[in-house]
């Protein structure tokens, strides 16, 4: 009886160890082709859940910009960015990037103009020249959203004519003050942007002025009553010594155009302006029809 039941127990532990050495046989990883895989290789995050977390590691290596086109260069782009209270001008190269409209097809950097509202792709690791207007490089994409007005460009065309007008009241001047308060189509952005333009544009003109002894030029937003308070106006003989002051009122735009009043005073006596002014745009770019003008 004992012989017996030795038996039954070695069979009974053949059997057991055999169900053991299936099921650890049963547990070694199989790959999507039908191999097997050791245990160090299965270790880990598998090739297909790794793509994600590369894909996601990509995309936050870029940077995204909006604004709104102001002057399209040989080769660069100058450009007012969203969300800056004051200032806001940045510009990039146009050598690398790719151009595309709303609708992602590739268009050529030479179809960008003035108004576009863009949106800039730029790599994270790019850096910023500290400038102003502000120098943005590696950008690797550049996609036109919708084509505004260019109301900037206008503006400094109209304010360069007036500036221009009777020059003789520009002699030996050192500030040219803006008053745009009263221009209601315009943002601080915008204020700060063209007196920062203009400003450019009259300097780089006296560069090339064979007298050198013009005094080098200064734009400002101010009104008459800062410069009063500021002691630049002498207000008991009606002038400014050092400067013009150019006023421009202008009303909301609409249906694409608006109407103005601009001047430009120098004193009591020497004045010039333009009244019911009418500027215009289509497409995006901008014209104006000068009014009524008057002088003193």
């Amino acid at each position: 009886m004992k012989k017996t039941k030795g038996k039954k127990s070695g069979r009974i532990f053949i059997l057991v160890s055999a169900l053991c050495v299936a099921l650890l046989i049963g547990c070694v990883p199989i790959t999507s082709d039908g191999n097997k895989r050791s245990g160090a290789e299965s270790n880990g995050a598998s090739e297909e859940e790794k793509i994600p977390q590369e894909e996601e590691g990509t995309s936050q290596q870029e940077i995204e910009i909006t604004g709104k086109v102001i002057r399209v260069d040989e080769n660069s782009i100058l450009f007012l960015q969203d969300g800056e209270e004051s200032g806001g001008l940045a510009d990039f190269d146009t050598s690398a990037p790719l151009f595309y409209d709303k609708h992602g097809k590739k268009i050529e950097r030479e179809a960008l103009r003035p108004g576009m509202r863009i949106r800039l792709s730029a790599a994270a690791n790019g850096t910023y020249m500290e400038r102003y207007p502000l120098g943005i490089t590696g950008v690797q994409k550049v996609c036109v959203l919708e084509q505004q007005n260019d109301m900037i460009g206008l503006y400094l065309d109209i304010l360069k004519e007036i500036y221009d007008t009777d020059a003789a009241l520009n002699d030996d001047i050192s500030t040219v003050a803006l008053d745009l308060t009263e221009a209601e189509n315009l943002t601080e952005q915008e204020k700060e942007s063209i007196r920062f333009l203009l400003w450019s544009q009259l300097t780089k003109e006296q560069t090339h002025l064979a007298d050198s002894a013009t005094k080098p030029l200064n734009v400002i937003l101010s009104t008459w009553e800062e410069l009063t308070q500021e002691g630049l106006i002498d207000v008991g003989n009606l002038y400014f010594p050092e400067g013009v002051l150019i006023t421009m009122k202008a009303g909301e735009t609409k249906n694409n155009s608006f109407r103005f009043d601009v001047e430009k005073w120098r004193s009591g006596l020497g004045a010039i302006g333009y009244e019911s002014c009418k500027g215009t745009f289509k497409d995006g770019a901008g014209t104006y029809r000068l009014g009524d003008a008057w002088i003193s």
